[in-house]
């Protein structure tokens, strides 16, 4: 499978997929690699598209519910973030 993070089309993450008995899908290798480069936390929402030809983006969404964009998405660790909404007073 190939997974982005759908502001940042050009670069792919390689992440395996396993199913289950009743044909349910997880991300298997690759994905621990996918979700600490983008520093991904507990209390975020992810949203998962998928486009057939193993092709797969994600939005992911803080715990504030803003919207994460990850510019350059390189392979180092040094992504700058931009929030894509207002962070709300008082809402951590």
């Amino acid at each position: 499978m190939h997974l982005r993070e759908a502001a940042c089309s050009y670069y792919r993450w390689i992440v395996d997929v396993i199913y289950d008995a009743r044909g349910k899908m997880y991300l298997n290798i690759g994905w621990e690699k996918f979700a600490r480069h983008h520093s991904l936390q507990a209390g975020f929402i992810l949203l998962f598209s998928y486009f057939g030809d193993r092709d797969m983006s994600v939005k992911v969404f803080d715990e504030t519910r803003c919207r994460r964009d990850y510019q350059g998405d390189s392979t180092d660790d040094s992504s700058e973030i931009l929030y894509l909404c207002p962070r709300r007073r008082g809402v951590r």
